[in-house]
């Protein structure tokens, strides 16, 4: 009976090791991004990781995860570093425009078209990492890249930054969830992700290496 409950096959196992995954992968995540210069990297390890545990079955977990963190480091510190800039200015402009919005309606205005603007740029920044995790590029190309496949896919980068915020804001105001929120974020944006990356994508055989 306690083999039967232990096979790798019984839902309660199945269960439990995907949980487990979800939370040491998004507590990975976190550990890396505190140290802000890793940002980048981190998060490309953990949709890559994502991708191939929970949606292709593989088995290799933690050891892919530091691989990609080691692979990306190159292009993700630095696409990282601006994404960091460009979430700073935004921040003051926004604070800047809240309090035009206070003292006029044209200032209401620029608040609320700014914050369209904001929603487009949060979309892209979903798909950047995400990007830099699947395909080989350098900086010029990776941000190119990400560019074209947003505007070339708008409805599916409104999604992401509508689950991007979403996500943001549950972590924001409930900062428990950042043990977990992270891997579903990553899992849930696949669901938009990947079919743009599918054609561009070859097969990828499965690994064997045991976590």
């Amino acid at each position: 009976m306690f083999n039967k409950l232990m096979d790798s096959d019984n839902g309660l196992v199945i269960t439990m090791n995907w949980i487990t995954d979800c939370l040491f992968l998004s507590m990975l995540w976190l550990l890396f991004s505190v140290f802000l210069i890793l940002l980048g990297p981190a998060t490309a390890a953990l949709y890559d990781t994502v991708v191939h545990t929970f949606r292709m079955g593989e088995k290799v977990v933690y050891r892919r995860f530091f691989r990609s963190l080691k692979r990306n480091l190159k292009t993700g510190i630095p696409a990282g570093v601006i994404v960091l800039a460009v979430g700073a200015a935004s921040f003051k402009i926004w604070n800047l425009l809240g309090a035009m919005a206070s003292e006029s309606q044209t200032g209401y205005a620029l608040l609320w078209g700014f914050f369209v603007v904001l929603m487009v740029v949060l979309g892209m920044i979903s798909f950047l990492f995400p990007l830099l995790s699947r395909f080989e590029t350098d900086i010029p190309g990776l941000f190119r890249n990400c560019v074209l496949m947003c505007m070339a896919n708008l409805p599916k980068t409104t999604a992401l930054s509508l689950l991007s915020a979403v996500t943001i804001w549950i972590c924001m105001w409930l900062w428990w969830p950042v043990i977990f929120m992270p891997c579903l974020w990553a899992l849930a944006a696949s669901l938009f992700i990947e079919p743009v990356f599918a054609p561009f994508l070859p097969s990828e055989p499965g690994e064997e290496e045991e976590r």
